[in-house]
């Protein structure tokens, strides 16, 4: 196996087969649906590598047509493909996109699947190689308990190595129940530098106190949405980032585009408030694009910086 570069991180979680629906139509009246590659954390590793950090991504895929789809797709991306492969299916999901009031609606489909055969012994120490951080989530937590091994092993071996880990809880309520997030999110926080948690999942967690008193070293970055993001330095006041105006078809992805801009930064030590800053305009320019991943050049995150895309056309 080639071994990452000194700067480039590894992210660890599944692929999904996305099956989205066009815009407020509803499973019941189903006419037509729009294939796409989707996975948390290979998005946050798509972000990397499209703000220039190189990305590794490992996983399990299985063999045949639709393995081979999202291998292709990994690829395209420009993300190191280390996923193994296993028996079972490709997990996928149905996505409903709304307009609010009505909420946006996920119906999974991820029994079966070859992520879920994954088990700590498929632990590969050479994906640790020359890396500058791990990235996993809470969601591969909560896929069983081989996947959810493996990641825990996975975040102990880069702590012994001295790879900084970074956790995003990403709690996903129709995988696991609320009652069992402590529980199986708790060790994960534990071992993270880096913790990202959406304010709606942070009331499972014991709220921010809760979090630091789990972990009082790490650093960690609260999400609001369009209320915008907070990051708490080990022992110092909150950081405050205000969120960019934005618009368009790309809500979904845009954390991951968030975390992913936020740990570049952080590993390229920006303090945090400039870290906070850049995942903001990562997350704006995301949700201006379709699909799961994010795509944007250094210009086009300058200008977001500097308050210039206001929408007018480049003439």
């Amino acid at each position: 196996m080639t071994p990452g570069r000194p700067d480039s991180v590894l992210t660890f979680g599944e692929a999904l087969l996305k099956l989205a629906l066009p815009t407020a139509q509803r499973l019941e009246h189903l006419t037509a649906l729009r294939a796409e590659c989707a996975g948390s954390e290979l998005n946050v590793a798509a972000a990397l590598c499209s703000l220039g950090r190189p990305a590794a991504w490992t996983s399990a895929l299985p063999e045949g047509p639709l393995g081979d789809w999202a291998r292709a797709h990994v690829q395209s991306l420009g993300v190191t493909d280390l996923s193994l492969k296993r028996p079972g299916r490709l997990g996928t999901f149905f996505l409903e996109d709304h307009h609010p009031p009505r909420p946006s609606r996920a119906v999974y489909d991820r029994q079966g699947t070859a992520f879920q055969a994954l088990t700590v012994g498929d632990l590969e120490p050479a994906w640790l190689a020359d890396r500058a951080a791990v990235h996993v989530s809470g969601i591969s937590l909560a896929l069983g308990p081989g996947p959810q091994a493996l990641a825990m092993a996975l975040m102990q071996a880069a702590r012994t190595r001295q790879v900084p880990v970074s956790f995003d809880v990403n709690h996903r309520r129709l995988l696991l129940p609320d009652a069992a997030a402590s529980g199986t999110y708790g060790p994960a926080v534990r071992q993270a530098d880096l913790i990202f948690a959406a304010q709606r999942d942070l009331p499972l967690l014991g709220g921010v106190a809760g979090v630091q008193a789990l972990n009082p070293s790490a650093l960690l970055v609260v999400t609001r949405g369009a209320q915008g993001s907070e990051a708490y330095p080990p022992g110092g006041e909150a950081i405050r980032q205000a969120a960019f105006p934005t618009a368009g078809p790309g809500r979904v992805g845009r954390g991951d585009a968030f975390a992913g801009g936020f740990l570049h930064a952080w590993l390229g030590g920006a303090p945090p408030a400039e870290a906070l800053e850049l995942a903001a305009a990562c997350a704006a320019l995301k949700t201006t694009l379709p699909g799961d991943q994010l795509s944007a050049t250094t210009a086009d995150l300058q200008a977001v910086l500097a308050g210039h895309d206001n929408g007018e056309p480049r003439r």
